[in-house]
């Protein structure tokens, strides 16, 4: 999919994603910077407007989401920080995904680390039931509100005429988190054969 086609959806079901949906309300962009090739009316049209003309598209669940837009230069670097890391910013090279620099280390924005952190907060939080469910896939599809507002979402883009959502295969998407060393399984095999970094079967 689209780098458009992504912004229109977190302006449906918002920036927070399946996980943080279990703690948070919706997220939703205030504002977005675009490189080159710049044109309003068909910036517009893409990350909102092409779902805005049918008032009837979303209910109470799910919302539209306008910002203002504005033009500057782009760069293949991306860079991310937090407000409890004002002073930690990692750049990452935006055509790889991974850290910028000689080793391409994996970000601290990978799915694996984010659901690190998510397992985290839940046992912080005392989210034992979310703490139960074993892989990445399962903590995503728990999230039963985000859940039903991003399938309104894709009903809506068939119900206007733009196809269907294009995901990736299934094999990228579940992925385990090992129970004896807290890693994440990155190689895939029908179970019973899942492995983490360290070899745990």
């Amino acid at each position: 999919m689209s780098c458009s086609d992504k912004i229109l959806r977190w302006n449906v079901v918002g920036l927070q994603g399946a996980l943080l949906s279990h703690f948070l309300d919706p997220i939703y962009l205030k504002s977005i910077t675009l490189g080159y090739l710049y044109s309003h009316g068909h910036l517009t049209r893409a990350v909102c407007c092409r779902l805005a003309r049918d008032g009837e598209a979303f209910n109470k669940m799910c919302s539209l989401s306008p910002f203002p837009l504005s033009h500057h230069l782009t760069k293949e670097s991306s860079v991310n920080w937090s407000f409890p890391d004002q002073h930690s910013v990692e750049v990452l090279d935006g055509t790889k995904g991974k850290v910028d620099g000689t080793k391409l280390a994996m970000s601290r924005v990978s799915k694996s680390n984010l659901f690190c952190l998510f397992r985290s907060l839940c046992q912080r939080s005392g989210r034992t039931e979310l703490l139960s469910l074993p892989s990445y896939a399962q903590a995503k599809m728990s999230a039963v509100s985000f859940q039903q507002a991003k399938q309104q979402f894709f009903q809506a883009l068939s119900a206007h005429g733009y196809g269907a959502w294009i995901g990736k295969p299934l094999e990228e998407k579940i992925q385990y988190f090992c129970p004896y060393c807290s890693h994440m399984s990155f190689e895939y095999f029908p179970p019973p054969y899942l492995f983490c970094q360290n070899g745990h079967q």
